[in-house]
C-alpha cells in the first residue's frame, strides 16, 4: 500500500497560489493515494485530471474560468439518461473524479437527488480544491467502494445507478463482475436503468462479461458513441425494455428540458450513433 504524501493540503494550497506562465502544460499537482497515482495539469485554461499514467485516457477536464462549460462529451451522453426514464429522481454515481457531473445536478438539477460514491479521499479533496466541486443539498458524498456501499443494508433502491469508475481504460475487476450486476439490479426499483461510461477499448470485454451474465438484464443494452470521445455509454433497463430510435430520444430530451446547463440534450441526442446488442 502506498504511503500518502505528507502535508497534502499545503502542497496543494501551494500550487494553486504559486503563479506560472506557460503555454506548455503545467503540472500543478502530483501524489500518489493509496488506491492511484494523481496528476492535475494545466494548460491553456483547461484542468485536467489523471489517474495513473498520463499516456491513458483523462478522468475529467474543466475550463478554469468557467468550471461548467463543457469539455468531455460523454458527461451530456450520461445526462440523456434522465430524459430516457421516467424513472430519475434519486440516482447513484459510482465515481467522483473531478466532479463535474455532480456540480451539474448541484447547480441545475436541484429536483434530483445525487448520492456519490468515491473510494478515495484523496480524490474528493482535489476535486474539491481544484475542480471546485463541494457536496450541496442534492448532492451527497460518501467514502466508500461501490460495491461495499451497494450492499449495505442501510442503503436504499436507487432509479438509476451511474458508473464512472475507471481509471484510464481500466474497469476494476470488481466493479464488473456478475455478483456486482446482481447487486446493481436489486438496487435498481423496478423500470430502473444501468448506465455506464466506458472506454472503446474496453467494449469486447465488457460484452463478454454481460454475456455471460444476460440473465440480470435480459433486455439488449443501448450503446451510445459520441463524435468525439473515445468513451461509449450504455444503458441496461431493469424491465421493462424500451426500443429506444434516435427519433424517440430526441422527443424524449425535448420533453425533459431539453437543456441541462450547458448541455442541450436535443443536440446530443443528434450526435449519437446508437447500437443494440443481442446475445
Amino acid at each position: 500500500m502506498k504511503e500518502k504524501p505528507p502535508g497534502t493540503f499545503a502542497k496543494i494550497f501551494s500550487a494553486l497560489t504559486s503563479p506560472f506562465v506557460s503555454s506548455a502544460p503545467t503540472i500543478i499537482f502530483e501524489a500518489d493515494s493509496d488506491f492511484s497515482h494523481i496528476t492535475i495539469v494545466e494548460n491553456e485554461g483547461i484542468r485536467t485530471l489523471y489517474l495513473g499514467s498520463m499516456a491513458q485516457e483523462a478522468e475529467t477536464s474543466i475550463q478554469v474560468a468557467n468550471p461548467y462549460a463543457p469539455v468531455f462529451e460523454y458527461p451530456g451522453i450520461m445526462l440523456l439518461a434522465l430524459a430516457l426514464c421516467q424513472k430519475n429522481k434519486n440516482i447513484l454515481l459510482v465515481g467522483l473524479g473531478g466532479g463535474f457531473i455532480p456540480s451539474l445536478f448541484q447547480k441545475y438539477l436541484p429536483e434530483h437527488k445525487l448520492t456519490v460514491v468515491e473510494v478515495d479521499p484523496l480524490i474528493s479533496e482535489i476535486a474539491s480544491i481544484y475542480f471546485y466541486f463541494n457536496p450541496g443539498k442534492n448532492v451527497e458524498l460518501v467514502i466508500a467502494d461501490g460495491k461495499e456501499h451497494l450492499k449495505s443494508k442501510k442503503v436504499e433502491s436507487f432509479d438509476q445507478i451511474w458508473m464512472d469508475a475507471f481509471s484510464g481504460d481500466y474497469i476494476p475487476q470488481h466493479l464488473a463482475s456478475e455478483d456486482f450486476f446482481i447487486l446493481c439490479h436489486e438496487r435498481l426499483v423496478e423500470g430502473g436503468l444501468l448506465v455506464q461510461n466506458l472506454h472503446i477499448s474496453r467494449m469486447h470485454q465488457y460484452f463478454q462479461q454481460l454475456s455471460d451474465t444476460k440473465k440480470i438484464f435480459p433486455s439488449p443494452p443501448l450503446v451510445f458513441k459520441g463524435r468525439r470521445s473515445s468513451n461509449a455509454v450504455v444503458m441496461s433497463y431493469k424491465s421493462p425494455a424500451i426500443a429506444h430510435t434516435l427519433k424517440t430520444i430526441t422527443k424524449a430530451a425535448k420533453e425533459f428540458g431539453p437543456q441541462v446547463g450547458p448541455y442541450d440534450l436535443t443536440q446530443e441526442a443528434n450526435k449519437l450513433s446508437i447500437q443494440r446488442y443481442d446475445f
